[in-house]
């Protein structure tokens, strides 16, 4: 079905993937939840990442000081993902969370220091 009239449908696509696993293991649900669960990490950090610090955009001169900042970023996505505050809206998007612990900074701290709850 076309996205909009007047325009071509798609075809399928065809992926190929690979594995080592044996007939008997390899089926398709259980493939198709191998795959999926790999694109999880990019879904669920280096877009938010991107998304959020523009993580793309910034270039480190030292690779020791990029992979720091990067680690940093990382822990940061989680806590602020992980954060379960009375104050703060539970379906909330990461931008949304860093703006409200930039607003409550005492907040940020008791998370960082595992003094909230999680």
């Amino acid at each position: 079905m076309p996205l909009r009239e007047g325009l071509a449908s798609k075809s399928a696509e065809v992926r190929f993937h690979a594995t080592d696993m044996n007939a008997g293991h390899a089926r398709p649900q259980r493939l198709k939840r191998l795959i999926r669960s790999h694109w999880s990490v990019e879904n669920q950090l280096h877009h938010p990442k991107d998304r959020t610090w523009l993580e793309d955009r910034h270039w480190v001169k030292n690779k020791r000081t990029g992979g720091i900042v990067t680690m940093l970023r990382s822990v940061a996505c989680g806590l602020v993902r992980k954060a379960c505050l009375p104050a703060l809206n539970p379906n909330a998007y990461c931008p949304e969370r860093i703006e409200f612990f930039s607003r409550n900074p005492s907040l940020a701290v008791q998370q960082v220091t595992g003094n909230a709850r999680l």
